[in-house]
Formats: structure tokens, sequence, C-alpha cells
């Protein structure tokens, strides 16, 4: 009986060497265990818009016929031109400089047209178009016939 009893050891302790270890309880806390583990790693989501100031713009000396005064009507546009540039930098956030505006005016003080004078650095389509829009929403004095007005635009950022 002993040699089978030694036997059965033999074969016992042969088995339980090739069998895989069990798993480690351990007897850390929660917390502990939490803080072993690697910190989580930052989303690759896309980064933070970048927020920009609402800038500023200045009409310069506005040209016209003469006895025609538009400047009270474009002061009154300021802010929906300022609209206008802040919404364009939000697609082009260098946008800045000037913009040469030419107004049309009808003798009622409609505005029919508005486009940009070449060379602008502010020249954007976007700006432009909304500007327009902002433009020809508003009443002008009559100008005694139709008239063509300059206006001198600056954005600065």
């Amino acid at each position: 009986m002993r040699g089978s009893v030694s036997l059965g050891m033999l074969l016992l302790s042969a088995c339980a060497g090739s069998a895989a270890p069990p798993p480690a309880v351990s007897s850390a806390s929660p917390a502990a265990s939490a803080s072993a583990s690697p910190p989580p790693t930052a989303p690759s989501a896309t980064p933070a818009p970048t927020v920009l100031s609402p800038g500023l713009v200045l009409i310069g000396e506005v040209v016209g016929p003469p006895g025609f005064d538009p400047k009270p009507a474009l002061t009154g546009l300021k802010p929906a031109f300022l609209r206008c540039y802040s919404e364009a930098r939000l697609l082009t956030p260098t946008l800045h400089g000037k913009l040469g505006l030419q107004i049309q005016v009808s003798e009622s003080g409609l505005v029919t047209l508005v486009t940009a004078a070449p060379g602008g650095q502010a020249n954007d389509p976007g700006m432009l178009a909304c500007i327009g829009d902002a433009t020809k929403a508003v009443g002008f004095p009559k100008p005694g016939g139709n008239a063509t007005i300059h206006v001198p635009l600056v954005f600065r950022p």
C-alpha cells in the first residue's frame, strides 16, 4: 500500500506541474488597483474650436454725390457688418484688412447693388454676400437720382 501511495503522489505532483497556476487573489482595495492601472489617454477627438474676438469694423471717408449723406445709414449698419465679419472668420480666422464697397442706391433710397472694389485684402465672397444682404435691407436717404457711393471698410480681429 505504501508503494501505491507513493506512486499516486508522484502522479499527482507530475500532473500539478503542468497545470496553470490558480489566479492570484489580491488583497488590495479597489482604489489601490485603480491607481496601479495606467492613466487613461485623452480622446482623439477634434480639438476645441478657437474662440475668436468679435473684431472691429471701421468706416472710412464715404465718397458719393454732393448733397447725399449716406453716413448715418452706414453707421447703423456697423453691427451687421461686424456680424458678417465674425461669421466669415469662422471659416477664415486670419481674415482682416480693407474692403472697398461700391453701393448703388436708387432715387427712392433703395440699395440695388453692392459690389467690392478689386484688390481689398478682406474681399471674402461669403462676407461680401452677407454685407450686401444687410445693406439692401436698410433704407438710405433719397439721393435725388441714382447714386453710387464708395465706402472704404477696414476689418480688424
